[in-house]
């Protein structure tokens, strides 16, 4: 485990001290992902198939030029993980009530207590949302059909912190972007495809 920063608050109050910790791990998973197949089929087949499939699911038709072999498509996931994988965060939160432990992919949405410089208490909402974009190529090939597949993720992150009176104390945001090839590497942070939404896009020209 990777431990990227850990503050530790002390309140001298007639309740303790409070301390707050914070450990993050990259992924623990080589991710192969697989991107693009040989169909043993025409082509009009394949692309005929895949269209179909491809409207019946989940998935928003943005862009389709059959002269140029090329389909754009968009997505969204309310649970991001089901498709990346951004690590885990670990944070552990004391005070006089007790210890607290939340693990969380910072993909996903989540709550936790923390303290602050001063040692006050504070709660953290975390809500998340997956948004993806996938080119899929097709072309005839000497054997059938070549299908190839790219997509975009960007999965948004906001934080709403609230005090010990659930009064507003702030907010914060972030985005992971990154691609099928590219993975998201911002210092000891990470985040990758599963390739889970790949296997689903080729699955469907089969």
């Amino acid at each position: 485990m990777k431990k990227i920063n850990i503050v530790f608050i002390c309140l001298i109050t007639l309740s303790g001290c409070a301390t707050s910790s914070l450990n993050y791990s990259p992924p623990s998973t080589s991710y192969t992902i697989k991107h693009s197949v040989q169909i043993n089929e025409d082509f009009e087949v394949v692309w005929d198939r895949l269209v179909k499939n491809l409207a019946s699911d989940f998935f928003v038709i943005n862009n389709i030029e059959k002269n140029s072999r090329i389909i754009n498509v968009s997505f969204s996931a309310s649970k991001p993980t089901d498709f990346v994988d951004c690590g885990i965060t670990t944070r552990e939160f004391s005070n006089a009530s007790g210890k607290y432990t939340y693990s969380y992919d910072p993909a996903d949405p989540t709550k936790y207590s923390f303290a602050n410089k001063q040692g006050h208490m504070f709660n953290a909402v975390r809500t998340s949302k997956l948004n993806g974009r996938t080119n899929i190529y097709l072309a005839p090939s000497e054997t059938g059909t070549l299908l190839t597949v790219n997509t975009k993720y960007v999965v948004d992150v906001k934080i709403k912190y609230f005090n010990v009176n659930n009064q507003s104390a702030g907010n914060d945001e972030f985005v992971f972007d990154f691609s099928t090839k590219r993975k998201y590497e911002d210092g000891e942070m990470v985040c990758t495809a599963r390739g889970n939404l790949e296997d689903k896009i080729l699955g469907y020209a089969k």
